[in-house]
């Protein structure tokens, strides 16, 4: 797996540096698909990936990652702070490390949901065309990451 964490750290390091200002990351679920296993957000201290690992995936659940998987669609909140539709855990651990909107797109490996893409920023922002498609290019490279990495 040294090998596919480098590459998702890259991919993530290659959206932001395409979109200025983000800061990009993926959650991965585990086989049971209960839970989040692993968050991997590389711009940000290794405890804001801990404060999202272990998160169950039930419908009352955290937030916008646990409800992509869930919906398996790509969900967008664009002001974290006065959103009311998460759980303000959520909220919470999102401004605490000074992210204001969020966006989170399903990884499908094997044709169901596997993790999320995340493309979050500091400051409210709502969805437009060019994060639309650059979630949607992120999300599939994670795709063909996770899926060769299963191959083998």
């Amino acid at each position: 797996y040294t090998t596919l964490f480098r590459s998702l750290r890259k991919l993530c390091a290659h959206v932001e540096a395409l979109a200025p200002g983000a800061v990009a990351g993926l959650t991965m679920v585990n086989e049971g698909r209960s839970h989040i296993q692993q968050a991997l957000f590389p711009s940000l201290p290794p405890d804001f990936s801990l404060a999202l690992t272990d998160v169950p995936l039930v419908p009352s659940s955290f937030g916008s990652c646990v409800k992509a998987i869930a919906t398996g669609e790509t969900i967008t909140c664009p002001d974290v702070q006065n959103d009311r539709s998460f759980d303000e855990r959520w909220r919470q651990v999102c401004l605490a490390y000074g992210l204001k909107s969020v966006q989170s797109r399903p990884v499908h490996v094997g044709g169901e949901a596997r993790g999320t893409f995340v493309i979050a920023y500091r400051n409210p922002r709502p969805e437009n065309e060019w994060n639309v498609a650059l979630m949607k290019f992120a999300a599939d490279a994670a795709s063909q990451a996770l899926s060769k990495a299963q191959e083998r």
